[in-house]
């Protein structure tokens, strides 16, 4: 029987990549415009690019071609995923060591295949978006309206900074489906650019522009405000985690992408038998 890719996990799991943009992106007064209108924009090109995914994957040099443009926001997501838990929690570990262990995971879920990884990537929006509206809802009576800003001339090139990190990566995806989903791209990217907007929009307001600025993980460290009791002292972490699942799956989904050139399956990884060889 064939293997399909279900809408609602596709969905999900392009949902993923705007949610794992929220750590890393800084917060000015334009971000909450930019990450809307960035991921809108990425909506409407991926919706295009599954509906040619079935096209583009009848050759086997496109094939290649797409795995290559792949690993660009693999070494990306790697790095910079590698680079946060050095800042943040692991200070002694040497940076290499983090991303080798991050690789491995990315490759150990590659193997179960693209339809897979976007099962997996339901739970896990749920999770993240679960983390994320309840951290907002915490610091609500703490937000300052008075930060907000309106739009200016900056915003068409914060726009395409998040577009820089976002489009590659939802693009290979796109074109990557087994099956034609551009309804489930088109949501999943648009779901998670409102949250990705929203969040941004509750750190500028609840931290201020100028002090946003001289934070490298303003998201973040906006989210350990949002601390009740002795338990959840450390709010930023519990806001981390779910955040990093979503970029792991993001690098297992591009990994995938990776392998589709020696595999006949979006399911449980195949080789051919030439591979096999």
């Amino acid at each position: 029987m064939r293997e399909r890719l279900f809408p609602r996990w596709g969905a999900a799991l392009f949902a993923l990549l705007p949610l794992s943009e929220i750590l890393y992106t800084p917060a000015t007064g334009q971000t909450v415009y930019a990450a809307a209108l960035a991921s809108l924009i990425c909506a409407l090109v991926c919706a295009g690019g599954a509906r040619l995914a079935p096209v583009w994957q009848r050759s086997r040099v496109l094939q290649w071609l797409l795995a290559l443009l792949a690993l660009w926001p693999i070494a990306s997501s790697l790095s910079r995923m590698g680079i946060f838990l050095r800042s943040t929690v692991f200070a002694s570990r040497p940076l290499w060591s983090l991303i080798l262990i991050l690789t491995i995971c990315s490759l150990l879920a590659a193997t179960a295949g693209l339809n897979r990884c976007a099962m997996w990537a339901l739970p896990v929006a749920w999770l993240a978006g679960t983390v994320i509206v309840l951290s907002g809802v915490l610091t609500v009576s703490q937000l300052q309206p008075v930060h907000w800003a309106m739009p200016d001339a900056s915003l068409p090139r914060e726009t395409g900074r998040i577009l820089l990190r976002l489009l590659p990566a939802s693009l290979v995806l796109s074109l990557s489906l087994p099956e034609s989903l551009s309804g489930a791209a088109a949501r999943g990217l648009s779901a998670g650019g409102a949250l990705f907007a929203l969040m941004s929009l509750r750190t500028v307001l609840l931290l201020g522009v100028h002090t946003a600025a001289l934070l490298p993980y303003p998201n973040f460290s906006a989210a350990g405000l949002a601390a009740i009791g002795d338990f959840a002292r450390h709010g930023e972490v519990f806001f981390a985690v779910p955040l990093l699942l979503c970029e792991l799956g993001r690098c297992a989904a591009l990994a995938c992408v990776l392998l589709l050139p020696f595999s006949h399956s979006y399911g449980v990884l195949r080789l051919s038998r030439r591979a096999n060889q």
